[in-house]
């Protein structure tokens, strides 16, 4: 069913969606907590975050060719730090590669290589699957060697593998714990999700999702996200997923054909056929 004809109580609300991650991290009344959780999982700490700007995501996407262009938070702490925070609700094979770029970017713009100011930036990726086959909850990359030296402070990636949250085999703090839980749970009713956190700390996730499902602006950019996914889905089950795809290069190729066709960009072509930036581009070129 479509949310619109949804009354509030049986508005089923995906945390991962787009329009909802960014509404809700970005949101003020959630601001404690995810503040506590960023001062848990990156070098950056509490009370620096406590006067940081949460930007990005602010205009609601009307198509979906806009999909992919943006990080989906940027968190402005200081002068000098960033944090940028991304939703990953299904992986594709640039998918890490496209968030890597968006922290170089900023290290790249921000920093002033003249003045020796460098700017580094934290890039925390909430994972709804769990690509690296791994039980840890929380997976930390920064560039070094073999033996561990740090080639540089500049980049830090961290990775919130949600199916892991309960694995009690590995010590994160609380908080983090019960925010990964919250981002896990399948759609879910705004009536279901107060039952169950009511007294709870993510209560306050549940009454900021309960007063965006009242924004019909909110609801608009809401469904036009499940419809990206819907879309994707579709591709996938005609045998362009990731994993189904061997040996079928001559189907990727021909979807991608039309979506070039739909002049669809390109970035959004390689997210649905799992084909690089690189052949789509010589796609391109030899139609």
């Amino acid at each position: 069913m479509n949310n619109q004809e949804n009354s509030i109580e049986d508005f089923v609300f995906d945390p991962m969606n787009d329009a909802a991650f960014k509404s809700l991290i970005r949101a003020e009344e959630t601001r404690d907590i995810v503040i506590g959780v960023l001062s848990d999982i990156t070098p950056v700490l509490e009370n620096e975050l406590k006067n940081a700007l949460f930007l990005g995501g602010e205009v609601p996407k009307e198509i979906l060719k806009e999909k992919g262009m943006v990080s989906d938070v940027l968190v402005r702490v200081n002068d000098k730090n960033r944090i940028i925070i991304e939703a990953n609700r299904q992986y594709s094979k640039i998918l890490f590669d496209k968030n890597a770029s968006y922290a170089f970017k900023y290290i790249y713009m921000e920093s002033n290589v003249g003045k020796s100011e460098y700017h580094p930036v934290s890039l925390v990726s909430v994972d709804k699957e769990n690509v690296f086959h791994t039980d840890k909850p929380i997976l930390v990359f920064q560039i070094q060697d073999e033996e561990g030296h740090i080639e540089t402070e500049l980049y830090y990636s961290v990775h919130l593998v949600l199916e892991n949250f309960q694995n009690l085999a590995y010590t994160i703090s609380d908080r983090v714990r019960i925010f990964m839980e919250f981002f896990q749970n399948q759609p879910d009713t705004i009536a279901n999700l107060k039952e169950k956190y009511k007294d709870g700390e993510m209560m306050a996730f549940v009454n900021k999702a309960e007063e965006l499902s009242k924004d019909t602006r909110f609801i608009n950019y809401y469904n036009i996200e499940e419809m990206h996914e819907a879309e994707k889905q579709d591709f996938y089950h005609t045998g362009v997923e990731a994993g189904k795809l061997e040996g079928q290069t001559e189907e990727k190729l021909e979807i991608a054909k039309k979506m070039l066709e739909a002049e669809e960009p390109v970035e959004k072509i390689s997210v649905y056929t799992n084909l690089t930036l690189e052949e789509i581009s010589n796609l391109k070129e030899s139609s």
